[in-house]
């Protein structure tokens, strides 16, 4: 992977990558040995902005086929390579001919085109085309399309549960954590799954989605996630019915809401007599309330009241009061209005860390998690909050 960039972009995914891995350690997900495609920066300077960076990449391209002898190379333009005009594309093609391996680019500069995840798209739909061809379908097998936390992350998982309900069985992910070999297979799917993160990102990998279906014939669950027990209901009765096995879809949601009751039990227990206050600061596009309120009642919970932080708009409250109407009754106040409020509550559910240390506060995810086994994991941690011994405060983060 090359990035015709400065460095300080490579700094950026390093950092990034390095903060999953420590995420992957404290949660046992850790896969040693697991491969990760080398990442280099052309490394622009000052002067390229003037004088063009396309022989300062060629000289990049050149020592990563020396250094890595890699089966291809993908080139991905920074927003400063946009801006300085070089032409990528043909520099790819000439070093294709010189060196004999597939060398891609991504149509993309970065923050120029507005829209981070349109790269993660525009990448996969490079590699489909240049590796995939058609291929009979093999009966019950399912590549996901994206990633949330990685293969071997708690909703990978969930999701590979889920499927296996159905006696399907998930051959591989794409574009991310596929060997070359992984995505030449990927066409032998009888089925796609979308994950991605928030609804931007959704939205991407649904484009990927569709392209897949219409260039090899592979159909895809076209649903919103398994987020919440709602949604978590209506998502196994959709893949029922695509499957055409609605008596497994009734067995399997049966199977889940037995599993949902036996936790929830629990934390109604540690919960019991709680005053909980919810705080939101997020907006509707990177927040939907109505999963964290049904998470909580299903815990026996109705917070006290909804706090909306000052940070938020005049127009990002209004929408996010007409949302709450939708799910709730309970009373929804400004954070100037009720400066006291978090300090009478037993437990605050936020959707930001609180410079107070001395409150209780489980932090919200800012991707809900998948399935019964997602609202499981947030139970067990918000139970863990609420027995905190004596005033103890902090954070729970609940991811």
């Amino acid at each position: 992977m090359i990035y015709h960039s400065p460095k300080a972009c490579g700094h950026v995914t390093r950092e990034m990558d390095l903060g999953g891995h420590y995420h992957a350690l404290a949660r046992g997900t850790f896969v040693p040995r697991q491969y990760t495609a080398p990442l280099v920066t052309s490394n622009l300077r000052d002067e390229h902005s003037i004088f063009g960076g396309a022989d300062q990449l060629r000289q990049c391209i050149e020592y990563v086929v020396e250094r890595y002898k890699p089966l291809y190379i993908m080139i991905a333009n920074s927003c400063v390579a946009g801006v300085i005009g070089d032409d990528t594309p043909a520099i790819a093609r000439e070093a294709e001919t010189d060196f004999g391996i597939p060398v891609m680019t991504v149509p993309c500069n970065g923050f120029l085109d507005g829209e981070y995840h349109a790269g993660f798209y525009h990448t996969a739909k490079v590699l489909a085309e240049r590796f995939m061809q058609w291929q009979p379908a093999r009966a019950d097998t399912v590549t996901l399309l994206g990633d949330r936390g990685g293969p071997n992350g708690a909703d990978a998982k969930e999701m590979t549960a889920l499927l296996s309900s159905f006696g399907l069985q998930v051959q591989g992910r794409f574009p991310g954590y596929a060997t070359l070999e992984e995505m030449k297979r990927v066409p032998v799917s009888a089925l796609c799954i979308p994950l991605g993160g928030g609804p931007q990102s959704y939205a991407w990998i649904r484009k990927l989605a569709v392209d897949l279906e219409e260039r090899f014939g592979i159909p895809f669950l076209d649903h919103d996630l398994p987020v919440g027990w709602g949604g978590t209901k209506a998502w196994i009765k959709q893949l029922g019915k695509m499957l055409g096995r609605e008596q497994a879809a009734l067995q399997v949601e049966a199977a889940q809401e037995q599993r949902l009751k036996l936790t929830a039990v629990k934390c109604r227990s540690a919960l019991q007599g709680a005053r909980v206050v919810l705080g939101i600061g997020r907006p509707l596009s990177h927040f939907q309330p109505g999963w964290v309120l049904e998470l909580l009642a299903l815990a026996g919970v109705t917070p006290a009241k909804i706090l909306l932080f000052k940070g938020l708009t005049g127009e990002q409250k209004t929408a996010l009061r007409q949302e709450l109407a939708k799910h709730t009754i309970t009373p929804i106040v400004d954070e100037t209005e009720d400066e006291v409020l978090l300090h009478t509550s037993d437990v605050v559910v936020t959707t930001h860390e609180l410079e107070d240390d001395a409150l209780r506060q489980f932090y919200l995810p800012v991707l809900p998690p998948l399935g019964v086994g997602g609202m499981i994991e947030l139970w067990n941690k918000l139970g863990q909050l609420a027995k905190r011994p004596g005033g103890q405060g902090g954070v729970q983060y609940g991811w």
